[in-house]
């Protein structure tokens, strides 16, 4: 990705449709044990006009449209933006827990999304430990409902993926799951993740720079991203390489696409990234080119350039178009700070460890 080259409309464009979710896995950063959105006195939803405004003003651009949430499925007005993003002539993609695909898969196959990224977190018991009873099974369901659906319409899409994110409760279950427990003929793709994280001092170091910079006093999206890189101490890296290289190779064979996060499966590299020693991974960058290339709008019609880090607003689409928004000061002040240099938070966004390069990096 080469940075410094913005184009008029955003490239990517990630729309978090809403924060409301019907689960709480335990890892997650929004609804988990120390997730961000516990604090809200009210989840956000947006505007369906004020989406499809936006959609329609990207549109001249071709962009590659992404939803995100919460769960994406469980916004009221889902199928009009897939209907009026596919009519364009654009790429969807957008994650989901899997629970609500068996309720929509005839709906799902018409409006055809490019691609579902369905988040499972190991065999059905490892799975509902971190997600809830049952989930394991009713996201099967759906995943094996869809390509009976697919197949009686003869369609490709939506194309399916999975998303795996690797814990200290599920890492010994990886090649379980992938080689025998999922019918990997479904899958058009596969994303094997470690947690996102950042630690004490990146956060702090992040709260200082927006403060400083942007007049920003508070940074709950960051803070929700903490943890002590020894929680991941009881995870056994040589194993967890092993499990990932052999998911890999089966892919390969298949002709699946896969993705790791880390991309680089060394146990060096993903010792490194356990432990928080940046600077010693394979994966390190210096630069980023996503902010001269993607627009996010969180739920509550906040727009920045880093997925998932809402604590920077660069403007809103309830005051102002997406494309003022895109072209306006603060956006500009942003891209001239990065020409120096990566944030302190950078080490956690998924877009920073690129392994499969045709992919977007998927979102759980």
């Amino acid at each position: 990705m080469k940075p410094f080259g913005t184009t008029e409309i955003p490239s990517w464009v990630v729309i978090q449709l809403l924060e409301k979710c019907n689960l709480r896995c335990r890892m997650c950063y929004e609804w988990g044990e120390t997730g961000s959105y516990h604090a809200l006195a009210k989840t956000a939803t947006l505007e369906l006009e004020t989406v499809l405004r936006t959609v329609r003003e990207c549109l001249p651009g071709r962009p590659t449209f992404e939803f995100f949430g919460g769960e994406p499925m469980l916004y009221p007005g889902i199928w009009q933006v897939i209907d009026l993003i596919r009519s364009g002539g654009c790429e969807l993609a957008f994650p989901t827990n899997g629970t609500l695909i068996e309720r929509h898969a005839e709906r799902l196959v018409r409006s055809a999304p490019t691609r579902l990224w369905i988040s499972v977190d190991g065999p059905a018991e490892v799975n509902d430990a971190q997600r809830g009873a049952g989930v394991f099974a009713r996201v099967m369901r759906g995943m094996h409902k869809l390509d009976r659906v697919r197949k009686a319409h003869g369609s490709d899409y939506p194309k399916l993926g999975v998303t795996y994110v690797v814990t200290a409760d599920n890492y010994r279950h990886v090649a379980e799951f992938f080689l025998d427990g999922i019918d990997l003929s479904m899958l058009e793709c596969v994303s094997v993740e470690l947690q996102s994280y950042l630690t004490r001092d990146q956060v702090e170091d992040y709260a200082a720079f927006l403060q400083r910079d942007f007049g920003i006093d508070a940074t709950p999206s960051a803070a929700a991203y903490q943890r002590d890189p020894t929680s991941f101490s009881g995870i056994d890296v040589e194993v967890l390489v092993a499990q990932m290289q052999k998911v890999a190779a089966e892919c390969r064979r298949r002709g699946i696409l896969f993705h790791s996060q880390p991309g680089t499966l060394t146990e060096a590299n993903l010792r490194s990234y356990l432990s928080a020693d940046w600077q010693a991974m394979a994966d390190r960058r210096s630069r980023c080119g996503v902010p001269w290339l993607s627009a996010e709008i969180s739920a509550r019609g906040d727009v920045t350039t880093c997925h998932t880090f809402y604590d920077l607003t660069l403007g809103n689409i309830y005051e102002q178009s997406l494309l003022d928004i895109w072209k306006g000061e603060r956006i500009t002040q942003l891209r001239k700070s990065l020409r120096e240099g990566l944030m302190p938070i950078c080490t956690a966004c998924c877009r920073y460890y690129g392994g499969a390069g045709a992919l977007p990096a998927p979102r759980a």
